[in-house]
């Protein structure tokens, strides 16, 4: 599959749990990651699966006789911040509990007014004050008073900063790939995080292409683990819109989109279909099998027939990067899996030997410990 194809023409990734999907975005990010590509990758991984692509930095596959090496960013929720200047009005409004039109209006009169004051920064308490302010300007007291509680609670939380953010050269790199692990960040945080993301690297492209700036000055490939989550049927989500705005128009700007996901029936039409490049394996639901077929137009029934057979590693590759569709089966990785389901009965026997032994002797052995380490960082 050439590499520059599926990031143009953006990607999905489609199987059941279990079949490999995680496991063959990371094999395609192991390519995307060597001397002859050195692309600019940012993850969103909302289960903490892609950390072990760290291994690239040191294994020989993927150093270049130049000194080039991977960069493999890693970034944790309590390093990943929005800047409340970084959010649009309608961000505000999606967060805060059941405002009504009156403090809507105070809102967003007190956003549009610190908005125009051209500055990069905007705090929280400037906020609330200019809510006060068009409170008594405009007799509405009450409204902006009730915004002050509502306000504190949306935003007075560790995703939001006053000056705090994830800046996009810190991010996006060629040669670097950067993984937001979102494991413990709830589903509407990681929503608002990505809006704000997208709308950044979006606006950050268009202006390069049109020769305004040169921040993101090269293409950049994004993945969606999990993409039901950042883009949900007959679902809303905040980053939903600007997402469809970078798979209608993203290709001319250089942005290029991946989506995983284990339900394709849960994904908005609109999202799927436009993944020209398509990654399909075993598939059992009926309701997924139907979302594959609407979307993806050049698979024959016969092919399509074929995904609940699909073992694990298997595949059907089309779109636009082939010339036809075809059967695969996905190379080993060559750095480490993360996703791998739990051996339920060997851990089971693990523990209750571990117990056992502490029961009887009363003494916890260095290897012991050591299991309970090794134990701990597979769950």
């Amino acid at each position: 599959m050439p590499i520059d194809k599926f990031t143009s023409t953006h990607l999905s990734v489609l199987a059941s749990t279990g079949s490999g999907k995680s496991y063959t975005a990371s094999v395609l990010l192991e390519e995307m990651m060597q001397p002859d590509s050195r692309a600019a990758v940012l993850i969103a991984d909302p289960h903490g699966e892609y950390g072990s692509l760290e291994q690239m930095k040191e294994d020989k596959r993927f150093q270049g006789e130049d000194g080039y090496s991977p960069e493999i960013e890693i970034k944790r929720p309590k390093d990943i911040k929005v800047k409340i200047s970084e959010l649009s009005l309608s961000d505000l409004f999606t967060i805060l509990d059941d405002p009504s039109n009156a403090q809507e209006q105070v809102l967003a009169e007190a956003w549009n007014r610190l908005q125009n004051n051209d500055d990069d920064y905007i705090s929280l308490n400037q906020l609330k004050n200019m809510c006060h302010q068009i409170g008594e300007e405009k007799e509405m007291e009450s409204s902006a008073r009730a915004l002050d509680w509502r306000l504190n609670k949306a935003l007075n939380r560790d995703l939001f900063d006053n000056s705090k953010n994830l800046s996009l050269p810190e991010l996006l790199q060629p040669g670097q790939c950067s993984i937001l692990q979102l494991d413990t960040m709830s589903l509407r945080d990681q929503q608002m995080m990505m809006a704000v993301l997208l709308r950044k690297i979006n606006k950050a492209r268009i202006d390069c292409e049109k020769g305004r700036a040169n921040e993101l000055d090269f293409p950049v490939f994004i993945l969606l683990e999990e993409g039901h989550r950042f883009a949900p049927a007959g679902g809303s989500s905040r980053c939903a819109g600007i997402l469809r705005t970078i798979l209608s128009e993203g290709r001319k700007f250089g942005i290029g989109i991946g989506i995983i996901s284990q339900r394709p029936s849960k994904i908005d039409d609109d999202v799927l279909s436009q993944c020209r490049t398509q990654i399909i394996m075993q598939l059992q639901n009926p309701l997924d099998q139907d979302a594959v077929k609407k979307s993806v137009e050049d698979v024959g029934e016969d092919l399509l027939n074929e995904l609940p057979g699909l073992t694990p590693g298997q595949a059907i590759v089309a779109g636009d990067s082939v010339n036809t569709p075809f059967l695969v089966k996905i190379r080993e990785r060559y750095t480490k899996h993360q996703a791998d389901s739990l051996e339920a009965t060997k851990l089971w026997k693990e523990k209750w030997e571990l117990q056992n032994r502490r029961k009887t002797t009363g003494v916890i052995s260095a290897d012991d410990d050591e299991g309970v380490e090794d134990r701990e960082e597979l769950l």
